[in-house]
């Protein structure tokens, strides 16, 4: 009975540290996301999966919020043609409340996005996935008060 109380209570022990070990490996990986957000990277692309999905969730002006699928070759473009804009005004985006949570396989970080000198914060998430042995997101879902995302194709 003692063997089988060990046994136990040791793959419960390693499989809880395998968890901690990647919800901080996505929680570093995500910080480094973050950072080459913030500063126009041309890496930005390479932390994402070649088919990741791409959703902005709009607050509508008149109420509501729709959700727009963004293309992911549509979302690199604008990438790269918007950098040079956002690096002009200096367009940061910080993230609070940060919370990482195991789904199947994957990892979804939920947090609460501050856009520049936004007080009130806007709620997002983003799915890594392991591809090989990196972490790379899969989904990202961004709450957003941007009304032409409304007519994106």
């Amino acid at each position: 009975m003692k063997k089988i109380f060990f046994i136990l209570t040791a793959v419960f022990v390693l499989s809880t540290s395998v968890f901690a070990g990647e919800k901080e490996d996505v929680m570093a990986v995500f910080d480094k996301y973050v950072q080459a957000a913030n500063s126009y990277s041309t890496s930005l692309p390479s932390f994402y999966t070649s088919d990741a999905k791409i959703v902005r969730v709009v607050n509508k002006k008149q109420g509501g919020q729709k959700a727009v699928l963004i293309p992911f070759d549509r979302y690199l473009n604008e990438l790269k043609s918007r950098a040079a804009l956002a690096r002009t005004v200096r367009y940061t985006n910080r993230y609070e409340n940060r919370k990482v949570t195991k789904v199947g396989n994957d990892y979804k970080l939920s947090a609460t996005r501050l856009p520049r000198s936004d007080k009130t914060g806007l709620p997002c998430y983003f799915v890594f996935t392991k591809q090989g042995d990196n972490w790379k997101i899969k989904e990202e879902s961004l709450t957003t008060n941007v009304q032409t995302f409304l007519n994106a194709k």
